[in-house]
């Protein structure tokens, strides 16, 4: 195509590395470019647009590209270049949330099993979408895009329609896991994946969860939090249910379909409703919405799904006395997050228990390593991970990746 170069080798590169998150990077061949995942990095009190700040209103796209935290990336935003296409693999907003600034005819590609998701999630008014939607991806049916080949394959994730792709070009055969782990409800569809992809020539490998080798604990540590598989949080959740006489609050993510479902039937099991605030509801897909009078009426009847923006509600439920929150994977999101210490702290303002009740969307390091192995890749790039150098299986070379530097094919196989 005039105007852009149309390299003869297939190039590598990464836009975001995704430390640990925002993840982005590009495939080219000939006169096209796959684009996968367009979201934003979540580092709240490091990323520029964190801690309540907003971009401003009718200038996000130019706030965001000031700080950084959108890419500059000719041919997507005020139009489209003729060539570059862009691939989704789950509604995560550190893989979505830049996909409302695509421009109408910028080729838009998600899972299929993503589209009820994706289709409540907008509707809902909690993300923004690219209009005209894009093209759902029926799983395993490889799509052309000039010469480069994008085929999704599911994974198992904790948000339903997650797939990795398989991108072949004249010479590079590239897999790319997305987000994905090996302990939850669907791990074999993470297998599949696994076998689907063996003998790639790279493997961009997701490690959010890879960590450096074990030190020791620094004075006045937490303790790690426990490793859950989700058949764990079931188990832990129908336990507390049981075991407690006042009110049950979660935080849960309502994308986490199969999670609120499985709440919502361990606690009708045991004589309780679960009820969720209105936006919550529509996201999961659920009917029973909180009602305060109702639940503060008889609060050992019910589980009550909160966001962390709406903790002041706890005062008008005002849980009794033997009442537990339940961290489940809702904001936020870990110790990283400043907001973490002020969630406790509303914990042991009202007098709460406190239950961690949840598990990762992502694979534990054993089963990164597992990953690897299974399919026996040429090159590994380790990313979406802050310690990317921690990946390491004997056999297989590892790139940690530089940002805005393109590999060929040649360096990437050599």
């Amino acid at each position: 195509m005039v105007g852009f170069p149309m390299p003869a080798s297939t190039l590598l590169t990464f836009l975001n590395t995704g430390n640990p998150t925002g993840l982005k990077f590009t495939v080219e061949h000939g006169g096209r470019r796959a684009l996968f995942d367009f979201g934003l990095e979540h580092a709240p009190g490091r990323a520029p647009f964190s801690m309540g700040l907003e971009p401003r209103p009718g200038r996000e796209l130019a706030d965001l590209l000031a700080v950084g935290s959108a890419p500059r990336l000719d041919g997507v935003y005020e139009g489209w270049d003729g060539r570059t296409a862009v691939f989704i693999t789950h509604m995560h907003l550190d893989h979505t949330s830049l996909v409302r600034f695509l421009h109408p005819q910028v080729p838009l590609f998600y899972p299929a099993a993503m589209e009820d998701l994706r289709s409540a999630v907008e509707a809902s008014g909690y993300l923004a979408w690219r209009r005209p939607a894009g093209t759902p991806l029926p799983d395993r049916r490889p799509l052309t895009w000039g010469e480069i080949e994008v085929t999704p394959v599911s994974v198992d994730h904790d948000l339903p329609g997650a797939t990795g792709y398989l991108v072949r070009t004249p010479d590079l055969f590239l897999a790319y896991t997305g987000d994905h782990r090996w302990h939850g409800l669907h791990a074999e569809s993470t297998a599949a994946f696994a076998e689907a992809a063996r003998g790639a020539d790279v493997l961009v490998q997701e490690g959010v969860l890879l960590e450096p080798p074990a030190a020791a604990p620094a004075a006045g540590a937490l303790p790690p939090l426990p490793r859950h598989s989700e058949h764990d949080v079931a188990l832990g959740f129908g336990s507390l249910l049981e075991s407690t006489p006042g009110l049950v609050v979660a935080n849960l993510y309502p994308m986490n379909r199969e999670r609120v479902a499985l709440l919502a039937a361990t606690a009708a099991a045991r004589g309780r409703r679960l009820v969720m605030e209105p936006q919550a509801a529509a996201i999961a897909g659920r009917p029973d919405l909180l009602d305060v009078a109702e639940v503060k009426a008889d609060p050992a009847r019910f589980a009550v799904q909160l966001s962390f923006e709406n903790l002041p509600t706890l005062i008008d439920l005002a849980p009794p006395a033997g009442s537990v929150y339940a961290h489940s994977n809702g904001p936020p999101l870990g110790r990283f997050d400043p907001a973490y210490q002020v969630l406790h702290a509303w914990i042991q303002g009202l007098g709460l228990g406190y239950a961690h009740l949840g598990s990762s969307g992502h694979s534990w390091p054993a089963d990164i390593d597992r990953m690897v192995r299974a399919v026996g890749p040429g090159l590994v790039v380790p990313v979406h991970s802050r310690t990317p150098q921690a990946l390491r299986v004997p056999g297989v070379p590892v790139l940690v990746p530089e940002v805005m530097r393109p590999y060929t094919a040649d360096e990437l196989k050599a």
